[in-house]
Order: C-alpha cells, then sequence, then structure tokens
C-alpha cells in the first residue's frame, strides 16, 4: 500500500475532531463511560459522515468520509486519548491524519451512554464545527461481542485514503499480506484486543519506498461488522509511533 496521506480541507479535520471527542450521547444522562462505537452526519465539511470508535482506556478513534447504504468509505481518520467523566467527553491531544505531518486540535462534547448518541463542539485552529450522531445506520455492529479472527479472514479488496487498492489476504491466525495499486507491500497482525470488545490491535510493517512509511512499522486498530445487507465492512487505521503520519483503509466483501 502506497498510504499516502490525503490532504483534505480544515473543515474535514475540525469536523472530525468533533466527532472524535463525542463519547456517545446528550447531556441529559450523566452516566457510564463514552465507550462505544457511533456513526451520524458532519456539519460545515467537505466529509459527510463519521464513524467513531471510544475504547475502554478512553482512547478514540473517528474515521471521516462518505456513508452509503451499503458502504462506508474512509477519507481521513482522527485519533487522541480523551476522558469521560459524567455525561462530558473531552480531548486535547487529538490528531488528525488526512493532513501530512497530522495537526492537533481539542474538543468537547456530550454523551448519553445509554441511547449512544454525540454533540458537540470541536476547536481546531481557524474554525469551530458542529456534529451529531447515534449508533451506526445499517450496521449490525455489536461491541461488546468479543471480535474473533474468523470475521477477517481471508481475501479483501480495500481502497486507501488515497482512492488506491489494496488487496489484503489474512490468514486464520490473524497474520496478514498486502499490496497496493501502487506496488507498496505490507505485512502485519490483526488481534482481536484484550478487553474482550469487538475491536481488532492491528500491527504494520512496511516495505520500501513507494510505501509512505518505507521500511517502518506502525500499530492502530481495526473494526469488521456485518451490514443489513448481508455483505461484512472492514475498516483499518494506524499511525506511527511519533503520531506525525498515518494511513487508513476500508472496504466491504
Amino acid at each position: 500500500m502506497n498510504f499516502e496521506i490525503k490532504n483534505v480541507a480544515k473543515t474535514v479535520a475540525v469536523s472530525i475532531l468533533l466527532a472524535a471527542c463525542g463519547g456517545g450521547g446528550s447531556s441529559d444522562t450523566p452516566t457510564g463511560s463514552a465507550e462505544g462505537i457511533y456513526g451520524g452526519a458532519l456539519t460545515g465539511s467537505t466529509s459527510s459522515a463519521f464513524q467513531m470508535l471510544v475504547l475502554e482506556n478512553d482512547e478514540v478513534w473517528t474515521m471521516y468520509g462518505t456513508q452509503t447504504a451499503t458502504e462506508f468509505s474512509v477519507a481521513g481518520f482522527l485519533q487522541g486519548q480523551g476522558q469521560s467523566n459524567n455525561g462530558t467527553y473531552t480531548s486535547s491531544n487529538l490528531r488528525d491524519f488526512g493532513f501530512n505531518p497530522a495537526l492537533s486540535g481539542t474538543a468537547t462534547a456530550t454523551y448519553n451512554s445509554s441511547s449512544k448518541t454525540i454533540s458537540g463542539t470541536a476547536t481546531f485552529p481557524g474554525a469551530a464545527v458542529g456534529f451529531s450522531g447515534g449508533p451506526i445506520s445499517g450496521s449490525l455492529y455489536n461491541y461488546n461481542t468479543a471480535a474473533t479472527v474468523s470475521t477477517v479472514a481471508g481475501s479483501w479488496a480495500l481502497t486507501s485514503l488515497s482512492g488506491e487498492g489494496i488487496t489484503l489476504n489474512v490468514a486464520s491466525d490473524g497474520t496478514y499480506m498486502a499490496s497496493s495499486s501502487l506496488g507498496c507491500s505490507f505485512t502485519g497482525t490483526l488481534v482481536p484486543r484484550a478487553s474482550g470488545k469487538n475491536v481488532f490491535n492491528v500491527s504494520f510493517s512496511f516495505g520500501p519506498s513507494p510505501c509512505a512509511l518505507p521500511n517502518q512499522a506502525a500499530s492502530g486498530i481495526a473494526v469488521a461488522y456485518p451490514l443489513a445487507n448481508g455483505r461484512t465492512q472492514l475498516i483499518v487505521a494506524g499511525a506511527n509511533s511519533a503520531r506525525t503520519i498515518g494511513t487508513a483503509a476500508s472496504g466491504t466483501r
């Protein structure tokens, strides 16, 4: 995979900062943590949709892009560490990997841990954007069911942030081999997260140029879930240890 980072408009970066920080809900039920997965719409952004994952440690990964009736397509992603507190989720160290190098931002949102809905505003250099969302439309994703390698084993045809085609082959033990249409080869693992939630920890080991991180490593997360149309959605994202460059890909089969 070339893993070329797509330079999207700043409004997109701001929007995903918002989405990423929304732990999931309105402020009328300030109980429980923000942990879980959410999806919804962005306003004031060139991307129209987001999918957000808040982990058990309040780390957040949010993909932004477009949502159709059959698939979510990733245009960029946001990652950072936050904190859930009585219906409010905040983060001061977010990174938007739609830029190279990644851009920094902060955000505050309110969440409802029962209905899994979110709303809020994020502040980014030069702009502020609103967002709203809840359970992912058209998805049968169950965050509280442990991830299994059998869900992702086999062949996938994915698309990267830059629109590059990726062929991914996952073995039954979670190891994988992949190559991109522009000549980047890479390997790694997809391992069910130790928390028992429906999330994979992902490692990347890139080959030489034309990979964007030649002969380097990265790590991140992946989610795979059934859709109402009978297909399965896979979304993979990762960043280097310095959090300066990242990549993501998505597709269905």
